[in-house]
């Protein structure tokens, strides 16, 4: 039976905005780049965090990532600017996201039937302040930092499911990412429910479940909970 909900929180829980886009295109301001379009920039800079993710050993936490990203998209574009100091206006921005208008009610409603959780790919302390201002609460949070690894490693899952002590059958990842919060889950045997606010193609991906907003989860839980579907 399920025992707990674990719940992605940047894109799933929180609406991510256009602040990112927005610290870019003031970099790009900064260094006379103008010419650079800020959404390609941004798009490029989210690739290379995803791979640093995966590939710098030992573990560096995600504030630590965005300088190194910064880095290599200076080189990258030709750009004679001192990326550890402009990276802060990408750091910024962290930890100033809000709700999405669902969010907040359904934690509350699944919270009266099972334990709900927060699995999520960031820094710790931004993820606290987003959470608290915007009023969502849940049972525990963890965090890439505070496991030290990132997803879709199987460690990010399996570290979870040992540290609240249930089997991969008995808990289901909800996010939007269909690497990181579907395929990412079901390589360790834990169930997905992807969230597809855009209405994307799920490509070879197979999620247990798929919905588009939040609301679409109680029924979800109710059925596994061995209630009416």
């Amino acid at each position: 039976m399920l025992q707990a909900v674990l719940f992605d929180a940047y894109g799933t829980l929180l609406d991510t905005g256009t602040g990112s886009v927005e610290a870019a295109g003031r970099i790009l301001q900064k260094n006379g780049r103008e010419d650079i379009p800020p959404a390609g920039f941004y798009a490029r800079w989210k690739e290379l965090h995803a791979h640093h993710m995966g590939a710098v050993r030992p573990f560096a936490n995600e504030e630590e990532i965005y300088r190194l990203d910064l880095r290599e998209l200076y080189q990258e574009y030709n750009i004679c600017g001192e990326a550890d100091k402009d990276v802060a206006a990408m750091l910024a921005v962290l930890g100033t996201r809000t709700p999405y208008p669902e969010a907040g009610g359904v934690l509350r409603r699944l919270a009266r039937e099972v334990e709900v959780y927060i699995a999520s790919v960031t820094d710790t302390k931004p993820l606290q302040q987003d959470l608290e201002r915007g009023g969502l609460c849940v049972r525990r949070v963890f965090t890439s930092e505070g496991l030290r690894c990132y997803k879709p490693d199987p460690a990010f899952y399996t570290a979870i499911l040992e540290e609240l002590g249930i089997r991969p059958e008995e808990a289901l990842f909800v996010g939007d990412s269909l690497i990181n919060d579907v395929l990412g889950p079901q390589r360790v045997g834990i169930p997905a429910c992807w969230v597809n606010r855009g209405g994307k193609p799920a490509g070879e991906a197979r999620p247990a479940y798929i919905i588009e907003k939040l609301d679409g989860l109680c029924p979800i839980v109710d059925s596994l909970l061995g209630g009416e579907p």
